[in-house]
C-alpha cells in the first residue's frame, strides 16, 4: 500500500522539505501480486514503480533525499547494489538500511520507503 504526504508545513523552529512526496511501502511484486522468481527482478520492479510514482509527480530519481531499504538478511543487500546505483544516476541520497524479517506477502524479499523533493 502507498501512502503520499505533500506540502509538508514548517514550524518556526525547523526547516522542513517543502512540496516533498513521502512514499512507504513500495514493492517489487508482479502485477499479480506474486512474488517474482529472483530478487534482482524484484529489485528491478520495485525501482521501475518508484520511477512511475516520480514521474507522476514531476520528479526523478535524482529528487531523492532519503531512501530506505527493508529486507530480511543483510546478506541480499548486495544483489541490488548496483541496481539501486544505476537507478539513482547521479543521485546520493541518505541510506537507510532496515532489517524486517517478515512482510505481508510470502517470499517477498524486499520493499522500499523514499522521500523526494525537487
Amino acid at each position: 500500500m502507498l501512502r503520499l504526504m505533500h506540502d509538508h508545513f514548517s514550524s518556526s523552529s525547523r526547516p522542513v522539505l517543502q512540496d516533498s512526496v513521502t512514499v512507504y511501502g513500495v514493492t517489487g511484486l508482479g502485477a499479480d501480486g506474486q512474488v517474482p522468481d529472483s530478487l534482482i527482478e524484484e529489485c528491478q520492479n520495485a525501482l521501475a514503480r518508484i520511477r512511475e510514482i516520480l514521474a507522476t509527480n514531476g520528479l526523478l530519481p535524482e529528487d531523492i533525499t532519503h531512501l530506505a531499504y527493508m529486507i530480511p538478511d543483510s546478506s541480499i543487500f548486495v544483489s541490488c547494489q548496483r541496481i539501486i546505483a544505476e537507478a539513482l544516476g547521479p543521485a546520493r541520497p541518505a541510506m537507510t538500511l532496515r532489517l524486517k524479517p517478515r512482510f505481508d506477502v510470502p517470499g517477498q524479499r524486499l520493499e522500499f520507503n523514499f522521500i523526494a523533493a525537487p
